[in-house]
């Protein structure tokens, strides 16, 4: 049977009913909350650790609220709380510029510093899962090869210049929920500040929805997720985005080739074309080095092309890294996948497809392909 669609899925079985707190009213508890952290940090009387248990429940109930961030990091910092970095990131990337936290000795935190003029070493994360071990999970076509054919060219001397005991390829039976974990536990340990770090994901998935007993988590399905048990089995997007978020490498660039797309032959269990959603993808972003690229606006599938034997966006990716005299810029990247995706999609599928970057407005100057120092020869 062909499949000319990538797809997540939604599980729709769960005994849950819709919850009652609306993201607006959620949004408007998170605020009470950060006001109470912030009439403590006024007060110069900080109890650090409670101020961070009540910026929880307000991250949770809001995030993108830049104060709950923002606070956050002040209370972590004093606490020299190695998450004060990642909160200060987030809170950055969330529009906060004044980081005047009130009184004490962690009022003010200091401004970023640039970006190094180079890169140390470079990692890559690929991750392609086209066959399942539940039965109940449709199958997809090219997101496994997709991964393999990706990787090789991260490989490539000529193009992405990774060296290959740098790259991990986790795709089918390899991309089990620990393997994943296990591989970005990994990263952790490896990777420093100066480094780039590359994250590739196709797979099928949840959408996040509150009415559908998800709690407003989204999951991506790793090969061992069982469909009766996905709070279980699955990887949530949410815990993996913030521990992707947590490397610490400054520059780092996830593409995701998902959709939210219904697939045939799995009756209940999908919903119709809803894509990744833009909170979802700025999950994944940790500071000004931080990218992420998703294959289709969230209302649109993402396609496979039997005739390139990829999804189309896998395959313009490749071409996009292979473009050039020059390794070429994330934004660079974006563009061509924004110029040919959708071109192609509409001429042999007859549909809309359209990749979409996180930050839109940010510099994109990272560039994939760049030789890492540790290659070049510099000291």
């Amino acid at each position: 049977m062909k499949r000319f669609s990538r797809g997540l899925l939604l599980l729709m079985v769960l005994p849950f009913g819709a919850l009652p707190c609306r993201a607006g009213s959620a949004c408007a508890q998170a605020q009470a909350i950060v006001g109470e952290v912030r009439t403590m940090f006024a007060s110069g009387q900080v109890d650090y650790q409670r101020a961070l248990r009540k910026l929880a429940t307000a991250r949770d109930l809001c995030s993108t609220l830049g104060e709950a961030w923002k606070y956050s990091y002040c209370a972590a910092a004093a606490l020299n709380d190695p998450k004060a970095r990642f909160y200060k990131d987030r809170a950055i990337f969330n529009g906060v510029s004044d980081f005047e936290c009130g009184a004490g000795p962690h009022a003010t935190a200091p401004a970023p510093a640039p970006l190094p003029s180079y890169v140390r070493e470079k990692y890559a994360l690929v991750i392609g899962i086209g066959d399942f071990k539940d039965p109940l999970i449709p199958k997809l076509q090219y997101a496994a090869k997709d991964a393999e054919d990706l990787a090789r060219v991260l490989q490539d001397p000529r193009y992405g210049r990774f060296k290959p005991e740098n790259v991990t390829l986790l795709t089918n039976a390899k991309a089990t929920r620990a393997n994943i974990l296990n591989a970005l536990q990994d990263l952790f340990l490896r990777v420093q500040e100066d480094d780039l770090v590359f994250m590739y994901v196709s797979s099928h998935g949840s959408q996040k929805q509150t009415d559908k007993g998800l709690m407003g988590v989204g999951y991506i399905v790793t090969y061992d997720t069982q469909v009766k048990n996905i709070w279980v089995d699955a990887l949530d997007y949410q815990g993996f985005s913030q521990k992707a978020a947590l490397l610490k490498a400054r520059r780092k660039v996830v593409f995701l080739d998902t959709c939210f797309s219904g697939q045939a032959g799995s009756k209940g269990l999908t919903i119709d074309g809803v894509g990744v959603d833009r909170e979802t993808a700025k999950l994944f972003l940790s500071g000004e080095g931080t990218f992420v690229i998703t294959s289709s606006k969230d209302n649109e599938r993402s396609f496979e092309s039997d005739s390139l034997s990829n999804s189309y966006f896998t395959y313009y990716l490749m071409e996009a890294l292979k473009k050039g005299p020059e390794p070429p810029t994330v934004k660079e990247i974006f563009g061509y996948l924004a110029q040919r995706v959708p071109d192609a999609v509409a001429r042999e599928k007859q549909s809309f497809q359209h990749p979409q970057m996180v930050p839109a407005d940010g510099p994109g100057d990272v560039k994939v392909g760049v030789m890492p120092r540790s290659q070049s020869g510099s000291n």
